[in-house]
């Protein structure tokens, strides 16, 4: 099993990914991302997944976010 970490940065926020083999779940600080809000993030987020295609549904992915505002933490995680 190949494990990735990658690093993000907008202004305050810092993001912080694990990508690894999975069925696609996406999890950013413990919450499903299909719950993330405020809706206008979560979009935001869901910009480059769409651009990977098909690649996301065998990876899970999990992001711990901190520091900044809410936009400033989905560009972090974008």
């Amino acid at each position: 099993m190949k494990i990735v970490q990658s690093t993000g940065k907008r202004k305050e926020a810092v993001a912080r990914a694990v990508f690894k083999e999975g069925k696609g779940r996406i999890r950013i600080n413990r919450q499903p991302f299909p719950l993330y809000q405020p809706e206008m993030a979560r979009l935001k987020i869901e910009e480059p997944l769409l651009l990977a295609g098909d690649i996301v549904d065998n990876v899970d992915i999990k992001v711990n976010v901190k520091g900044g505002g809410c936009m400033g933490q989905a560009d972090a995680v974008r």
